[in-house]
């Protein structure tokens, strides 16, 4: 699989597991001390000055000092990890805010942050370390831009930061956690070639239990309630105002609904181009008024997921859920427990890879 990068450098491909941030001993830094340490004394007993003796002993108190002050840090040192953006098509740049925050006097030069990066869907991960200034009582933002290359779930989080002492002499271990999330959603292409009308035959009779309050019909006129009169069709709001039962008169605007089966099955690649058109199909026939009916197969439940699509804001929050499933390679697989397992669904619209690209095929269920 080729890996995908984005614009702050953090690279999505196969998982691995990250090099985790732990505590760590700066030798040099200590060793770079007490060569002062060792000059100040030398100086000190080759000149014998009182100037060379408070040098001396402020070296001498600056471990001591540096120690409680990085108690004091250390405590009061936390990260909090934001997505502005919790939702975003693909191919645009979306930012990931970083917020270091420091409630004590005290001061760190250096804090590392481990930001590990998944695709939940596509089970890809990456990390990046960030190096950030920690100043007394504030707290450091930053923000991370990032372009999404592929449809998806893209899981943000902070579990391990190390503070670093201001003399440098250790980098202590704090675990912590943040988690964001951002749902990246397929872009609508005006240039995407496909004809709605050809897939008419993928029509199949509505059903009205499918989607809680929506019985596929528009509201015509409200008039007094007469026994045998649905329930559901009583305009509450209006009948506590008139003291009297009223329902709501309702005409029928469609009898059918349209079927898309998408595919999830292939590369990573080739089910995100499916994904992609499957989006762009459901939201041509929601523009038209069409009622659409969007199903997957789930390897996880074994069953066929469906949702009832019947507005633009319906796809966006329904479409995220295909990004908890698994991808299969059984390209066939969706057809045969169609048969066996929906047989009452005489058509519908296959969205598949084909030759190399991805296609909407009209099934017809004998």
């Amino acid at each position: 699989m080729t890996n995908e990068k984005n614009d702050n450098g953090i690279r999505f491909g196969k998982k691995k597991a990250p090099k985790p941030l732990r505590t760590a001993v700066h030798p040099t830094r200590i060793i770079a001390y007490l060569v002062q340490v060792a000059v100040a004394v030398y100086m000190y007993y080759f000149l014998r000055n009182h100037f060379m003796m408070l040098v001396l002993s402020i070296l001498a108190a600056a471990p001591v000092l540096d120690v409680i002050a990085f108690i004091f840090l250390y405590r009061a040192v936390d990260i909090k990890l934001e997505a502005p953006e919790r939702e975003i098509t693909r191919n645009n740049i979306g930012f990931v805010r970083l917020s270091l925050i420091n409630k004590s006097l005290m001061v760190s030069l250096d804090t590392c942050v481990q930001l590990d990066v998944e695709n939940v869907f596509y089970d890809n991960s990456s990390f990046t370390i960030l190096s950030l200034p920690c100043g007394a009582r504030n707290t450091y933002e930053k923000n991370i831009p990032v372009r999404y290359y592929m449809n998806g779930i893209y899981k943000y989080s902070i579990s391990i930061i190390t503070v670093r002492d201001l003399l440098g002499f250790i980098s202590l271990k704090k675990k912590t956690d943040t988690v964001a999330e951002v749902h990246v959603l397929p872009e609508i292409n005006n240039n995407n070639e496909f004809d709605l009308t050809d897939m008419s035959k993928g029509m199949t009779e509505s059903e009205e239990t499918i989607k809680k309050g929506h019985d596929f019909s528009d509201v015509s006129d409200v008039r007094e309630y007469i026994p045998g009169d649905k329930l559901m069709s009583i305009h509450w709001k209006l009948s506590a105002k008139r003291d009297i039962l009223m329902v709501k008169d309702r005409v029928s605007m469609s009898d059918q609904q349209m079927v898309i089966l998408a595919e999830l099955s292939g590369t990573d690649e080739e089910v995100d181009e499916i994904l992609s058109l499957t989006y762009a199909i459901v939201d041509g026939f929601v523009r038209e008024q069409t009622y659409v009916r969007l199903m997957w197969w789930s390897e996880g439940k074994f069953s066929f997921e469906e949702r009832q699509i019947v507005s633009r804001e319906n796809l966006k929050e329904a479409f995220p859920d295909i990004f908890y499933e698994k991808i299969y390679h059984d390209s066939e697989k969706t057809r045969r427990y169609m048969r066996s397992i929906r047989p009452e669904l005489k058509a519908y619209v296959n969205v598949c890879m084909r030759d190399g690209k991805a296609e909407a095929l009209v099934v017809e269920q004998d």
